[in-house]
């Protein structure tokens, strides 16, 4: 079969669990591999993503792919093919694959890191990490509204929000910062992590 041309939108349906790609079928994203801290600029560059009932597939510029496999019932949760325990994060039109020791940004479009480039976000630490200095919001008595009212004292601006089935992505921006917070359910703050710039603001 050849490659699909999957659109945005299509993707963003991937992203959440909630449209499959046909096996075999792929989509051209950038990836930036980060192993203890580091880039690794031979693996970090275009590459090739594909996912199919649950399952993805990750092909980086040097060849080698990656094959998660959902792990129980929980999403955003995975193994990798050695049986290694993998976490998804979503932020926004971005995927953020996570090891303990290394992470995949997978981008497509706007946000999408550069080959080889950084995807760090000047409100500390990368793409996918918990932003410092706002942890104290997660997992807390404030939902929603509230959340928002405490960001905006803080001196943080909304930016465009997602919904991917029962969680709700707001994005908020200061200077050059950008942040995602995943509501749950019940509106109350499951994460904030840094986010791309490019995504705060569509």
């Amino acid at each position: 079969m050849k490659a699909a041309t999957i659109t945005a939108s299509a993707l963003l349906l991937a992203s959440s669990g909630t449209f499959s790609i046909a096996r075999g079928d792929t989509a051209t994203a950038s990836c930036e591999v980060r192993e203890d801290g580091k880039v690794k600029k031979e693996a970090s560059g275009p590459c090739e993503f594909s996912q199919r009932q649950g399952y993805v597939d990750i092909k980086l510029k040097n060849g080698f792919t990656y094959s998660f496999s959902p792990d129980g019932d929980k999403p955003g949760q995975y193994k990798d093919q050695k049986g290694h325990k993998v976490e998804r994060v979503m932020n926004g039109g971005n995927q953020v694959y996570k090891w303990d020791e290394k992470k995949i940004v997978v981008s497509f479009g706007a946000g999408s890191a550069s080959a080889g480039g950084s995807s760090a976000n000047s409100a500390g630490g990368e793409v996918g990490d918990p932003t410092p200095g706002l942890q104290d919001l997660v997992n807390g008595k404030l939902r929603g509204g509230e959340i928002e009212d405490e960001l905006s004292k803080r001196g943080w601006t909304q930016g465009k929000t997602d919904v991917q089935g029962d969680d709700v992505y707001s994005h908020f921006y200061k200077g050059n910062q950008c942040i995602v917070v995943r509501f749950d359910k019940s509106r109350h703050a499951a994460s904030i992590v840094n986010g791309v710039m490019a995504d705060c603001k569509q």
